[in-house]
């Protein structure tokens, strides 16, 4: 059986296959590409901007975390990065029973849009409702189409490639249904989904724009309107350089 160790390493020489596949076989799409950084990384980047001696640990059920962390131009935002795998040994070693804890949830700190990108067609509904709110007179031109795990996205990199897609938005996952079909999930990929939009549905925050705790970290980057996504200082703790 292959251990741990052994599949991080196959798992770094896969995804630098991949990456060198998408920069030599698709390298005219690189332009079009969102120049963000992942999820992750952005709220890595600003807990470090806000709390410079804090440490940031990231749980979830992707393997690819553990290397994206170590990018050389992503380092330092992430320190820690846990599969829910590893998190419930943890668990299970310290004994520790999270049904018998307290549980406070807040709804209004994350919104629905960010709440759902762990499932296929997330990060779709996510932008297009942000844009209806932002730029409502663009609103009826977006269109996207999603692909779900390699061989899909490969096929629409190609379509892609070749002129064959008409959609403005393309929304590409790795793994088969999103982040909820991770290789190191604990529960199947459909209970994943149905728990990921219950969460969703449950905050009162429908739209990130609209989510006065995310505006209250802007500002303590000195980012107080829409405009100022403009400025390209401001925002570089959420860009890459493609």
């Amino acid at each position: 059986m292959t251990n741990e160790k052994d599949y991080r390493k196959l798992f770094r020489k896969l995804l630098k296959a991949y990456y060198e596949d998408v920069k030599g076989k698709y390298y005219e799409l690189i332009k079009y590409t969102s120049p963000s950084v992942s999820p992750m990384i952005a709220a890595g980047k600003v807990m470090k901007e806000l709390e410079p001696e804090c440490k940031v640990v990231f749980i979830g059920p992707c393997v690819a975390k553990k290397a994206e962390a170590k990018v050389e131009d992503l380092k330092g935002a992430i320190d820690y990065v846990l599969t829910f795998n590893e998190l419930e040994d943890i668990f299970r070693v310290f004994d520790i029973n999270l049904e018998k804890l307290h549980e406070e949830l807040s709804t209004q700190y994350t919104s629905k849009g960010g709440r759902i990108y762990g499932r296929i067609g997330g990060v779709s509904a996510a932008i297009e409702n942000t844009i209806k709110h932002m730029f409502p007179d663009k609103a009826n031109i977006f269109s996207s189409e999603q692909a779900s795990g390699i061989k899909e996205c490969k096929e629409m990199l190609e379509n892609a490639l070749h002129g064959k897609i008409q959609t403005r938005f393309l929304e590409g996952m790795g793994c088969d249904g999103g982040c909820v079909g991770g290789p190191k999930s604990i529960i199947p990929e459909e209970k994943g989904k149905e728990m990921v939009d219950k969460f969703g549905n449950e905050s009162k925050v429908h739209l990130s724009a609209k989510n006065r705790i995310m505006n209250e970290f802007l500002r303590e980057l000195g980012i107080n309107s829409f405009e100022d996504f403009n400025d390209r200082e401001k925002i570089k703790v959420f860009e890459r350089k493609l």
